[in-house]
């Protein structure tokens, strides 16, 4: 009789079997996936992807030269030592992440592989306790660039390498012996960091403890009101000013030997690059020039445009049409809210060097939990604007004096949710 019944089902013509209605999964409405527009670049994303485990490609010398490169660096460090896991604790996991980094030509620069912490495993006040890590606001680096502007002093930059294995930690963590590097005849045995690990919850805040710590030995001075700027003063009026961003920190000042002293003290504590003039930061242009300083997002203004599929539209004179007024329209046709929110979030970054759009963007992302048509044309309208002005950005004059102005908003009855 079962047999029958299974005959009779694989008979069954498919037009007599109930249909389910077919809809996209919502994944697909993302971005990444329906911009790809044929199978060529399809297929041309993944010709050299980056391996997802220690199994997969890294048997290739290129991926194993690179995370030798990271282990000699961990133990060059003193990041780790060897030991018994003590009674009533547990281990971390590890895994290796790899990432090719690339030039601006689309050119292979060169391979990275990370040892990262699982840190997702740890547990509060057993493995960390505080995280937070302070670091500088961009009205902060903008102020730094109008002081070095006005005064003509040069900026220069610094990068820090491996900037999380810097910091020490205060709480016992034990970690698992990365994969392929496992001590032979100690294989039972675990590492217990000294120093933080990439992925550790407070590996941020170990490091950003270190530093501090080293600059106020330094002689240095914190700025109360942003942790992250240090001031040191010399004889004479002699200034140094420091502002720092995780791993990457900009200095200027009015005096080259404490310039020479600062670089020198902080290769010997720290393992950093000289990257001598500051060209770019945070992802901002930077021209340093004998009439002033030029912060700009112009290749980012770029990348926003094409990824958006804007490059190729006609540009508007203003960022928000004149007359215009904004309101939740609950009658409205509803849009994407995760494609908006990607565009807006993008606008909110640019406004570092674009103060011409502060207040089109802070108008658009009031609406960011329900946006409509009608907020997607005021977004596109800021897009149009940005096509047509690509190049403009902030000069900060050589010599202007620093006088401090405020601005206020005086359109009362422009908020029509309010009436």
């Amino acid at each position: 009789m079962e047999l029958e019944e299974q005959q009779i089902l694989t008979a069954t013509s498919e037009e007599e079997r109930p249909q389910r209605a077919k809809r996209r999964p919502t994944w697909m409405s993302d971005f990444e996936v329906t911009s790809i527009e044929d199978p060529i670049t399809h297929f041309a994303l993944f010709s050299e992807s980056d391996p997802t485990t220690f199994e997969s490609d890294v048997k290739e010398e290129k991926w194993r030269t690179t995370m030798d490169d990271e282990i000699d660096s961990i133990e060059r460090n003193d990041t780790w030592e060897l030991c018994d896991l003590p009674d009533g604790h547990n281990t971390i996991g590890v895994k290796w992440v790899f990432k090719t980094k690339l030039k601006e030509n689309g050119e292979v620069d060169k391979y990275k592989a990370r040892l990262v912490a699982k840190g997702y495993k740890q547990q509060y006040g057993v493995d960390y306790t505080e995280v937070f890590s302070p670091v500088a606001r961009n009205d902060t680096i903008r102020l730094v660039v109008a002081l070095a502007a006005q005064n003509a002093w040069p900026i220069f930059q610094l990068d820090v390498k491996s900037t999380f294995l810097h910091g020490y930690l205060e709480e016992q963590v034990f970690i698992d012996q990365p994969t392929g590097y496992v001590k032979i005849g100690n294989e039972n045995k675990v590492y217990k960091l000294k120093k933080a690990l990439y992925g550790l919850k407070q590996a941020p805040r170990a490091w950003y403890s270190h530093i501090e710590s080293y600059f106020i030995k330094a002689g240095f001075t914190k700025c109360p009101y942003e942790h992250s700027l240090f001031v040191k003063s010399g004889e004479k009026g002699k200034l140094l000013i420091a502002c720092l961003y995780i791993d990457d920190l900009m200095f200027t000042g009015n005096c080259t030997v404490m310039f020479d002293e600062f670089k020198k003290s902080m290769m010997n504590e720290f393992e950093m690059t000289d990257l001598g003039m500051m060209h770019y930061f945070l992802g901002i242009e930077i021209v340093q020039s004998e009439s002033g300083i030029f912060l700009s997002q112009k290749k980012y203004v770029g990348e926003i445009l094409k990824r958006f599929h804007m490059h190729d539209c006609n540009s508007a004179n203003t960022p928000v049409e004149c007359g215009f007024k904004l309101c939740k329209d609950h009658e409205e046709k509803k849009i994407n809210s995760t494609l908006y929110k990607q565009i807006v979030g993008s606008l909110m970054y640019l406004t570092a060097t674009r103060p011409d759009i502060m207040y089109s963007v802070s108008l658009i992302s009031r609406y960011m939990e329900n946006p409509t048509e009608m907020h997607l044309l005021a977004v596109k309208r800021i897009l149009r604007y940005l096509q047509g002005t690509r190049e403009f950005g902030l000069f900060y004059k050589k010599g202007e004096k620093s006088n401090l102005l405020g601005f206020t908003d005086t359109d009362y009855a422009g908020d029509q949710d309010m009436i």
